[in-house]
């Protein structure tokens, strides 16, 4: 799908959400390119001392591969979605027994349970997965593996893949793992999913149990072991129990949330006066605005400032963005202007709008960026720093000090920072230094005793992590107008259970064809209704995607139907 010409750095998820990710792969796949080989060529198994990732070689005489007996079973680690179903249906190739590869689209991770029919002594489990950046398939960050020993699941390791997923060559890999004395009847293969995984050559490697509890293969000794299956001479470590729930959505209540209720993302810096915003644009969006023009209540409480998707990888580019930020007479001292006039209209004149000012997020290989203290910096990396950390540590320093002083100057009546927003919406865990540059980046914003902010779309790549990766708060796209005629009300179900879970606000999207046509208005409609039939409108804290001035345009709109998208989100926003 074509981006709308003012695409905003916060893309649609029809694109980065959605279709891009899932359209791209094709029916069948050949390996090609490097062929990086089995876990010997250079993973880690981590999680368990004892064990390590080399290639397993059946050597005994009764070691067999037990795959083909097993049943298998794949559950989504987040929840199921219909739409991401049925496009994976299309790549439905058994997992064992076969050269064709598996399709797993995105929905968090996977836990594929292996069960055999009896208890076998194990010697090794294995699953070969492929690469090809430029499809949108990727290995996984990294993959676990365990064991349940009488009842209880064991750690075997977790192996990562010797490839980045910002490595373009097709590749296939086989993530392994010794099993060394152990007996049981049950395995388990779980993995992120940022993207597509493709996988395929699920291999158990294991041999039969005599009657006396021990195997008829070499593996340098036998064992005696319980009925329901163990272990001897290995201590397996448990798994680490799985997060607790938070059991509500991100609350305006909750200090992590800065108090924001609803707050407008606004995009500035390019496409004309798509991007450039006036008082007399901002008066609807800090206040309601009847159609006779008197202003009723304030309406969005925050506005987060970002830049489009245009904004370049450069410190002239980021300086440019800062300058038309800060220039007079619009954006943020349009938004100050605007709130005075809506708070005498008001009768509020104590009253301040939050502000949140974006990161923008410097993508490692961008090259060179700018200079600092007469040092030039580079993206690309170098022998003595390869994943650019220092370089881009340095940048976002200079772009967050130089913000903050223009605000400083820049003495706002009627505004008050909150909060930083990282631009980027997933993490990209195969990118060089990634966790690390976010962990930088929020010590950067709590040095300066701000919040660092996050909006990634459906179950992107970290939500789970977000609080470990240093995120103070999260507000989640559930990505449900986008979809179409493909659009099932189970998403809005599911990204609710999502936010619960993980305690996360939602994003509520009016995207840029929503205006002219009815089926996306429906839509739209239908999703606030069902938030609010849901308890997600009153004090569950929300972000709202509309483009580039979509509602200010609805609020100054004689049709009435577009009219109505302002009034029924300015209804949904006031609801208490």
């Amino acid at each position: 799908m074509n981006r709308p010409k003012a695409m905003a750095a916060l893309c649609l998820a029809s694109v980065c959400g959605w279709f891009a990710v899932g359209a791209a792969a094709p029916a069948t796949w050949a390996d090609a390119g490097l062929d990086t080989g089995t876990a010997a060529a250079g993973a880690v198994a981590t999680g368990a001392t004892s064990l390590n990732a080399t290639a397993a070689s059946a050597t005994g005489t009764g070691v067999q591969d037990l795959s083909s007996l097993a049943v298998l079973t794949v559950a989504t680690q987040g929840p199921p979605d219909p739409v991401f179903n049925q496009m994976e249906g299309t790549y439905d190739a058994p997992l064992t027994g076969s050269d064709d590869w598996h399709g797993f689209l995105r929905q968090f991770g996977r836990d594929i349970l292996i069960t055999l029919p009896q208890d076998y002594m194990l010697q090794s489990i294995s699953i070969q997965m492929k690469q090809d950046a430029r499809a949108g398939v990727y290995f996984p960050s990294h993959v676990d593996f365990a064991v349940n020993v009488n009842g209880q699941w064991k750690s075997l390791g977790s192996v990562s893949p010797a490839l980045p997923s910002t490595d373009q060559r097709p590749a296939t890999y086989t993530f392994r793992v010794m099993i060394p004395n152990v007996t049981a009847h049950q395995l388990r293969i779980s993995f992120p999913v940022d993207v597509w995984v493709w996988a395929r050559h699920l291999t158990v490697l294991g041999s039969p149990v005599t009657a006396g509890g021990s195997s008829d293969a070499s593996h340098g000794g036998s064992a005696s072991l319980g009925s329901g299956g163990g272990a001897q001479g290995i201590d397996l470590p448990p798994l680490s129990p799985a997060p607790v729930p938070s059991a509500q959505p991100l609350r305006s209540t909750d200090s992590r949330s800065q108090g924001i209720q609803n707050m407008l993302l606004v995009f500035t810096g390019d496409f004309g006066d798509s991007g450039r915003w006036t008082d007399s644009d901002f008066l609807p969006m800090v206040a309601y605005q009847q159609q006779d023009g008197r202003l009723q209540s304030h309406l969005f409480d925050t506005i987060l400032f970002g830049p489009y998707n245009t904004l370049a990888d450069t410190q002239q580019a980021w300086q440019a963005y800062l300058n038309d930020l800060f220039a007079p007479g619009q954006q943020l001292a349009a938004l100050d202007a605007a709130v005075g006039e809506a708070n005498q209209a008001l009768g509020t004149p104590d009253y301040k709008e939050k502000v949140v000012l974006t990161l923008p997020y410097p993508q490692y290989g961008d090259g060179q960026w700018g200079t600092v203290g007469a040092q030039p910096l580079s993206f690309n990396g170098d022998s003595q720093d390869p994943q650019a950390l220092g370089p881009r540590k340095q940048a976002l320093q200079w772009y967050l000090q130089t913000a903050l002083s223009d605000w400083a100057a820049a003495h706002f009546a009627h505004l008050t920072l909150v909060g930083l927003y990282w631009q980027s919406e997933q993490v990209y865990y195969g990118s060089p230094g990634e966790v690390a540059l976010i962990h930088a980046a929020s010590s950067l914003a709590h040095e300066n005793q701000l919040p660092l902010f996050w909006i990634p779309f459906y179950d992107a790549a970290g939500i789970a992590d977000w609080q470990n990766l240093g995120f103070d708060a999260v507000w989640m796209q559930p990505n449900f107008v986008e979809q179409g005629d493909g659009a099932d009300v189970r998403r809005i179900r599911d990204a609710e259970q999502v936010a619960q879970t993980y305690g996360l606000g939602l994003q509520i999207e009016l995207t840029e064809d929503v205006p002219v046509d009815m089926q996306l208005q429906d839509l739209y409609n239908q999703s606030l209704q069902e938030l609010a039939d849901d308890g997600f409108a009153g004090n569950v804290s929300r972000a709202y995607y509309a483009g580039s001035k979509l509602l200010v345009t609805a609020a100054t709109s004689p049709d009435p139907g577009v009219r109505s998208l302002y009034d029924t989100t300015a209804a949904f926003a006031l609801h208490s």
